[in-house]
């Protein structure tokens, strides 16, 4: 078989392109973070962590078993082959799409349907139901090819209906097998199904006894309701009430997405689709009362002009740099740095009225004098961003009641009154702040609320593009500058470039595309 080396070389280098990109720090969409690695970032690593509503909602909307299996397991590997010093290093091993794709199964549909090829064309229907409810969308196309292939194609004329039906059997095991196997599994991460043996709840401590005595699981006792995940997030988005509370998106929208994401093949998709519904028109009129369904022009792909490749091509690789390398790319190596500040300082030291402590490189066990009389605070205010990975930032859920503490603040695009609000609260119970050599050290300023005993520092930073209008914080200074109030002072103690977001692109030539990192002071 002869190759097309051509081809074969430029498919290799658009894989290594893909892998480049998947590595960037562009940031698309927070489903990228918060369908899986936040979750699985929480009950593996043990991480405080923000939980999406459909793992919150009673009942539960979304499956746990893609995450688990996608983020999940790497993440045990990664904590049963390292230390607690690694896993704080963890940054974002990410999929863009948790998704299980199965667009190309079709071409497991050959002459001769196999049980073995049903069976795991059903169990990946199974997986991608339970990842997605709209997956059931995406697998409509095969469904109807598989469909046609056992009842309608040449092969099966000599066929009875038995036959036939039986051909779909590992199909449907298939789907049944995977379905049920994901029921169970969400019943009991989510609580709503328990195991008992002995009268005792089980736990992950009692697999190693179960594995040497397989007998007992005959022993085993079921207790409490099965949840069915891809069945409660169609109930729930059906309620527009719902729907109203995460925010509604014009119908128009998906018009504007469909564009932003085919580019040039929408010109020629619509022209495919006026063709299309001109000859369904002919045929239903002069032939039969069906309506025949184009899916892909294959043999038009040999017949672009050079012009459409020359759009193609310029199209995606502008759209790969903004949103591979531009689009909200500051965020995670942000919030890298921070993670070194807010839990990996050390060697903190009474400076001038305040609290010095050095930033460490590597993450450790913060090292503070009289920990028991102390309580070091750290406050981010996210504003104008998408939502901050809080896995990232490695803070152990366990260390909420010590005296290290981190408040992550996502205000995203809320009005800048409530931002000044938030700073006031953070800036008035405390004494002022030195605001030389931040950038070599960070500064906890010592919170003023009568107690001696309980000395509490604390120190709160905003985070927020370069093109947010902050004029609002000079106007407050000078209502306030005579009065008991004093003013508030934004210090950049970092930036970020590149980092782009669309919201305010007039202001870009003027501030650039940073994130920044100001440290909120009083003066």
């Amino acid at each position: 078989m002869a190759y097309d080396w051509k081809n074969v070389i430029i498919y290799i280098f658009l894989c290594f392109l893909r892998l480049i990109c998947a590595l960037s720090p562009g940031y698309i969409h927070p489903d990228e973070f918060f369908q899986s690695p936040e979750i699985m970032g929480g009950d593996v690593f043990g991480f405080e962590v923000f939980r999406p509503w459909e793992f919150e909602q009673h009942p539960q909307c979304r499956s746990i078993v893609i995450p688990a299996l996608t983020i999940g397991l790497p993440f045990k590997l990664l904590k049963s082959l390292n230390n607690l010093r690694i896993g704080m290093g963890l940054t974002a091993t990410t999929p863009t799409e948790s998704q299980v794709r199965i667009q190309n199964m079709s071409s497991s549909v050959k002459e001769e349907v196999s049980a073995n090829y049903a069976f795991l064309l059903g169990s990946l229907i199974a997986l991608g139901i339970f990842t997605r409810v709209t997956f059931i969308l995406y697998v409509f196309p095969i469904g109807v090819a598989v469909l046609y292939h056992v009842f309608l194609s040449p092969r099966t004329l000599n066929k009875n209906w038995t036959e036939k039906f039986q051909e779909l059997i590992p199909l449907a095991f298939g789907i049944f097998f995977i379905s049920a196997i994901c029921v169970i599994i969400d019943s009991l991460y989510f609580g709503t199904l328990k195991l008992i043996y002995n009268g005792v709840v089980l736990t992950n401590h009692h697999i190693f006894e179960f594995l040497s005595n397989p007998i007992t699981l005959l022993k085993v006792e079921w207790q409490g309701n099965l949840i069915f995940t891809p069945l409660n997030n169609i109930l729930y988005n059906l309620d527009s009430n719902n729907l109203s509370e995460h925010g509604l998106h014009p119908r128009y929208l998906h018009i504007y997405n469909f564009t932003l994401l085919f580019g040039p093949l929408v010109l020629l998709t619509m022209k495919d689709l006026n063709v299309s519904f001109n000859y369904m028109r002919f045929t239903a009129k002069k032939r039969y009362k069906t309506v025949s369904v184009v899916v892909v022009p294959s043999d038009r792909l040999q017949k672009l002009p050079k012009l459409f490749w020359l759009a193609w091509v310029i199209f995606n690789a502008i759209f790969t740099v903004f949103f591979g390398g531009y689009h909200q790319a500051g965020i995670i190596p942000i919030i890298q740095r921070l993670q070194y500040q807010t839990i990996g300082f050390r060697n903190c030291e009474e400076y001038e009225g305040t609290v010095r402590c050095d930033i460490g490189r590597k993450i450790i066990r913060p090292v503070v004098k009289n920990s028991s009389s102390e309580t070091f605070i750290t406050n981010i205010i996210f504003y104008k961003t998408y939502m901050p990975p809080r896995h990232l930032f490695c803070y152990p859920e366990a260390w909420r009641d010590t005296n290290i503490q981190v408040n992550i603040h996502d205000l995203a695009g809320r009005p800048i009154r409530i931002l000044e609000t938030l700073l006031l609260k953070q800036v008035n119970p405390k004494r002022q702040l030195i605001t030389s050599n931040l950038m070599r050290h960070i500064h906890f300023q010592r919170r003023v609320d009568g107690n001696v005993t309980l000395r509490q520092y604390e120190r709160t930073l905003l985070v927020t593009p370069s093109t947010t209008d902050l004029s609002i914080f000079e106007e407050h200074n000078e209502l306030h500058s005579n009065s008991e109030i004093k003013k508030i002072e934004l210090v950049l103690i970092d930036k970020y470039w590149p980092h782009l977001n669309f919201d305010y692109l007039d202001r870009v030539f003027k501030h650039g595309i940073y994130l920044n990192v100001y440290a909120v002071t009083q003066r």
